[in-house]
């Protein structure tokens, strides 16, 4: 617990972190829906390798980080981060871990002979608070500030009228 007392502050209480976890567990559904159905007609429709389960994994994995990185940026975390950069250390988060729940993955399925369904739940959840962690305190800092739901979507709405 000590160690976690770095990350909580005066201006980022526990009751905020707390918060934003349950955010991004519910932004995690939505993005882990989109996965699983990429992840489904991958495996069903995958011909070309013999590695039908691993590489679907991976090829989901891959695009499902990019659509969940608008979701997280502007939903969960509300941050005021540059695309670019922000962008840029979200897909480094996802890409470490891309790399190594694909060889878990791999590992469970294809060595240890594991179901496939029972590799995906365990490696879904297993890498889900990692995932948290690294983008709360790397992707999106507290630093660069935040901009609430209601401020973007009157900002998006004050566009559309111009």
């Amino acid at each position: 617990m000590n160690n976690m007392s770095r990350f909580v502050s005066e201006n980022y209480p526990w009751s905020k972190l707390l918060r934003e976890y349950l955010m991004y567990c519910a932004v995690g559904c939505i993005n882990v829906t989109i996965f699983f159905i990429l992840y489904w007609v991958l495996s069903n429709y995958n011909s070309w390798t013999n590695y039908v389960e691993t590489i679907s994994w991976a090829i989901s994995f891959f695009i499902s980080s990019a659509q969940a990185y608008a979701l997280h940026r502007w939903i969960t975390f509300e941050s005021n981060s540059d695309i670019r950069p922000s962008f840029y250390r979200m897909m480094t988060v996802y890409g470490i871990l891309w790399i190594v729940s694909t060889l878990t993955f791999a590992l469970m399925v294809e060595i240890m002979n594991w179901n496939e369904w029972i590799s995906w739940i365990v490696n879904t959840s297993g890498f889900g608070f990692l995932t948290f962690l690294g983008l709360r305190f790397y992707a999106f800092p507290i630093s660069d500030g935040r901009v609430t739901r209601k401020e973007r979507l009157d900002t998006f709405r004050e566009q559309r009228r111009a």
